[in-house]
C-alpha cells in the first residue's frame, strides 16, 4: 500500500513540464511588463531632463504668472492663478528699480582689477546707439587708460531712486561716490555727491536680458548745498535736476 499510496502522489512527467512551462511564462509576462516599465521610467526622464525648467514669477500685485517656452501647453494643467502672462509683459517697478541699482553698482563700483569687467557688463546694459556714444567717448579721451595709470577705485553707495513725474520711463538717483587715486605714490580720495539721471527702454525679454530693460540714455552730475547735505544725511529728496547737457555719461 504504501509503495502505491507514493506512486500515486508523484506527479506526472506531463504535468511537471506543464508547470514548469507555466512559470516560465508567467516569468516571461512579468520581465515583459517589468521592461516596459523600465521603457517609460528612461523616457521620462529623458523629457523632463530636456525641458526647460519652469519659471513662476511673481507680479507686483501678489499674481504669479509661469514664465516658460511651453507655458500655454501647461497652462491648463496650472490652476486659474498661475495662469501664464504674455511673454513681453512689461516690468514692474520693483524689476526697473533693481535694474537701475544693479546698472550703477556695475558702473560705479571699481578698482584698477575690475574696472574693464565691471564696465563692460555695464556697457551690456545698454542700447547699441547709447553703447557706441560712450565707447567712442572712453576711447577718445582714454578714460580706462587714465584711470588704470592712476590705480583708481570708485566705491558707491545708493541713497534712493525717484521716478519723474512726467515720463514713467525716467528716473534720477542720488548717491555718494568715493574716489581714491594714485599719483607718485600719494594716495587722493574725494567724495562725490552725484545724480543720476536713467532713461529705460523696453525690450522683448529673453534669457540674456531677463528684465527686459536697458539704458537709452545716461547722464550725471554733481550736487551741491542742501541736496548735498539731504543725500550725505541719507534722507530722501526731490527736485527737477539739469539737462542733459550740464551733466556727464561718464563716471
Amino acid at each position: 500500500m504504501t509503495k502505491t499510496k507514493l506512486k500515486s502522489e508523484t506527479p506526472r512527467f506531463y504535468e511537471m513540464d506543464g508547470a514548469l512551462r507555466a512559470y516560465s511564462n508567467r516569468s516571461i509576462v512579468l520581465a515583459g511588463i517589468m521592461g516596459l516599465v523600465a521603457l517609460f521610467a528612461v523616457a521620462g526622464f529623458l523629457l523632463v531632463r530636456l525641458e526647460p525648467p519652469t519659471v513662476i514669477r511673481i507680479g507686483s500685485d501678489g499674481q504669479a504668472a509661469v514664465i516658460s517656452p511651453y507655458q500655454n501647453a501647461k497652462s491648463h494643467l496650472l490652476p486659474a492663478m498661475l495662469a501664464a502672462k504674455p511673454a513681453g509683459a512689461a516690468p514692474n517697478e520693483y524689476e526697473k528699480a533693481a535694474f537701475i541699482t544693479s546698472f550703477l553698482a556695475r558702473y560705479l563700483n571699481y578698482d584698477a582689477h575690475t574696472l574693464s569687467q565691471n564696465w563692460a557688463d555695464a556697457i551690456n546694459h545698454m542700447t547699441v546707439n547709447l553703447r557706441r556714444t560712450a565707447l567712442a567717448d572712453m576711447e577718445k579721451n582714454d578714460t580706462v587708460g587714465k584711470l588704470e595709470q592712476e590705480q583708481a577705485s570708485s566705491t558707491f553707495k545708493l541713497n534712493h531712486i525717484e521716478q519723474d513725474k512726467v515720463e514713467p520711463q525716467v528716473y534720477t538717483a542720488f548717491g555718494v561716490r568715493t574716489v581714491r587715486t594714485l599719483n607718485s605714490n600719494k594716495e587722493s580720495i574725494d567724495q562725490l555727491v552725484e545724480e543720476f539721471h536713467i532713461r529705460l527702454v523696453n525690450v522683448d525679454r529673453s534669457a540674456e536680458n531677463p528684465s527686459g530693460l536697458l539704458v537709452g540714455d545716461y547722464w550725471s552730475k554733481q550736487i551741491e548745498g542742501e541736496k548735498r547735505d539731504a543725500v550725505l544725511a541719507g534722507g530722501p529728496l526731490s527736485g527737477n535736476g539739469p539737462s542733459p547737457a550740464e551733466g556727464s555719461n561718464q563716471p
